[in-house]
């Protein structure tokens, strides 16, 4: 059924192009025509919708639908040159929608099945109950990935880099709300711990680092402190010497002043070197005031030496000096370098950059604002799909969850998850199509394929009819078939030509072969479910199936 695009639709497009396409360009992957693309969509709406409503119910039907096209216009605007600044933070902020769509489909299925078929009144009645959750289940996400290969296949982005593309968009997302996520938890666990009058989180946070620096600069007096003041030493001329080096001298001096700057620069970065490579010799020495105890040290130092030592490694003055120099220096060397590079980036570049992390704060905001609106019926709907010992358990969990930490950190946390969910899912599909698993002349319809004839071939253990589990087949060789020649003319004559005489031509020979196919498939299941081993004309009829199906076989091979 792999028909080659008709001879006389190509020859001309094959000609002009012959001097200038590889065979390698030419198998690369590129969007089909319009009517192939269309019928792709169409098979795979039809066949996705009926196996998911019949699997389960009405509902994970319409939140499919809206998953795979939320999925394929986040893979468009993230492969959008126009207006890339607000199209990526759309995209960040649609990851949410993805997540979420794709839970309370599959979730939902869970879910449902697993209320109506427990309890069960017998033992025996586990395990088939348990196959069909599991093959509903299943039927819903093949359902769900098929649908995104359908519409992936219109808006003709699935390709590796634009995928690979928003799975970096979903992970720098996740970032920001999972960041104020933690932070809230934190906050209403140590609101919760310290008491009501506890300042929530930046008190303690502010007393323990006031601390950490009051133990660097003011230690203990009367006694040596080696390893904490060489580490200090270590760090100020690390930072010196970074931060020198990192200035920018010529810019900054005049051409009087040009050679002498220079010198003095070199000569602070070189002194700072060779500080940095003292210290780093002397450190084993220090770990002395480790092994030894105070007094010990003082006998084997002299009392004259080690008053020398405790005074200068425990001063103050000279410790905070230290630790200034190294915060200073350090920070000059960040600010040149974040300096030097935004001038070498695009003012459009660095605003794509940053808007993912917008598009994380705008995921935020919105679990800000509808915190007290969401949270009540999301917990509801969870309860009632469970079954009734779960609902109880699960209520007063919640219940007690919400009631410690709040609405809004527990919503926090569930729009960190489902965008981690889409960064996840993202992740896994970029995966795919770079690994070669999908084929790069068509991945939109190979997906929506495979999509299918997973959930076919799942279909019958969720209690799925024959017509629909056959149709479901017949579709996934339909919507690949049509794909991969779509996509072949695609490339000899362009997407916008007019190629809907061979195409429907191709796609209603692959039809009719598939519902023959079908058909077949059919009366040898009707005529083998009637007969018995037995039965005299069982083994030839067999034999006679078996024969022409390896004929059909080699047939379609080549």
């Amino acid at each position: 059924m792999a028909d080659e695009p008709p001879r006389a639709a190509t020859s001309g497009a094959t000609q002009r192009s012959s001097g200038s396409d590889s065979s390698g360009e030419r198998d690369r992957g590129g969007p089909p025509t319009r009517a192939s693309a269309a019928v792709v969509l169409v098979v795979s709406l039809a066949a996705a919708t009926g196996l998911i409503a019949d699997a389960g119910s009405t509902l994970p039907v319409v939140v499919a639908l809206a998953h795979a096209a939320v999925f394929a216009v986040s893979l468009w605007l993230v492969d959008r040159d126009r207006w890339r600044g607000a199209a990526t933070a759309v995209a960040g902020v649609l990851a949410l929608g993805v997540g979420a769509s794709f839970a309370v489909a599959v979730g939902y299925t869970f879910l449902d099945l697993l209320a109506a078929a427990y309890p069960v009144p017998e033992v025996s009645q586990i395990r088939p109950r348990g196959l069909r959750i599991v093959s509903a289940t299943a039927v819903v996400l093949c359902g769900t990935v098929a649908l995104v290969g359908g519409f992936a296949t219109v808006a003709g982005r699935l390709r590796s880099e634009t995928v690979w593309a928003y799975a970096k968009l979903a992970v720098e997302t996740f970032v920001v709300p999972l960041t104020v996520a933690a932070l809230m938890l934190l906050t209403a666990l140590l609101a919760r711990l310290g008491g009501a009058s506890e300042a929530p989180l930046y008190a303690p946070l502010a007393e323990r680092v006031a601390g950490a620096v009051g133990a660097v600069v003011a230690p203990v007096p009367g006694r040596t402190h080696l390893l904490t003041f060489a580490l200090l030493v270590a760090a100020a001329s690390l930072a010196v010497g970074r931060g020198v080096d990192a200035l920018p001298v010529a810019e900054l001096s005049t051409p009087r002043t040009d050679d002498r700057v220079e010198a003095t620069a070199d000569a602070v970065v070189r002194g700072a070197r060779r500080t940095l490579v003292v210290t780093a010799f002397a450190l084993p020495v220090t770990l002395v005031e480790v092994v030894l105890a105070p007094p010990d040290l003082r006998s084997l130092a002299s009392p004259g030496v080690y008053g020398v030592l405790a005074a200068v490694t425990a001063s103050h003055a000279l410790r905070a000096l230290l630790l200034a120099t190294a915060l200073a220096a350090g920070g000059t060397a960040a600010a040149v370098s974040l300096l030097a590079r935004l001038a070498r980036t695009d003012a459009s570049d660095a605003v794509v950059a940053l808007t993912p992390f917008l598009g994380g704060g705008a995921v935020v905001a919105l679990a800000v604002a509808l915190h007290g609106v969401v949270l009540p019926p999301t917990l509801s709907f969870v309860a009632d799909a469970l079954p009734g010992g779960f609902e109880t358990a699960f209520t007063r969990r919640s219940g007690a969850v919400v009631e410690f930490y709040g609405s809004l950190p527990v919503v926090a946390t569930l729009a960190a998850v489902l965008v981690g969910m889409t960064a996840v899912l993202s992740i896994v599909l970029a995966l795919v199509t770079s690994t070669g698993a999908l084929p790069e002349s068509a991945p939109g319809p190979a997906l929506a394929a495979a999509g299918l004839f997973v959930a076919a071939v799942f279909a019958t253990g969720a209690g799925v009819g024959p017509p629909l589990v056959l149709g479901g087949i017949v579709a996934s060789f339909v919507v690949w078939d049509a794909g991969a020649y779509g996509a072949a003319l695609g490339r000899e004559v362009g997407t916008t030509a007019d190629t809907l005489a061979p195409e429907s031509v191709h796609v209603g020979a692959t039809l009719a072969v598939g519902v023959g196919g079908a058909a077949l498939a059919a009366a040898v299941h009707r005529v083998a479910a009637n007969a018995t081993i037995a039965d005299v004309t069982t083994v030839p009829f067999a034999l006679a199936v078996v024969v022409a199906g390896l004929l059909l076989l080699v047939a379609a091979l080549r």
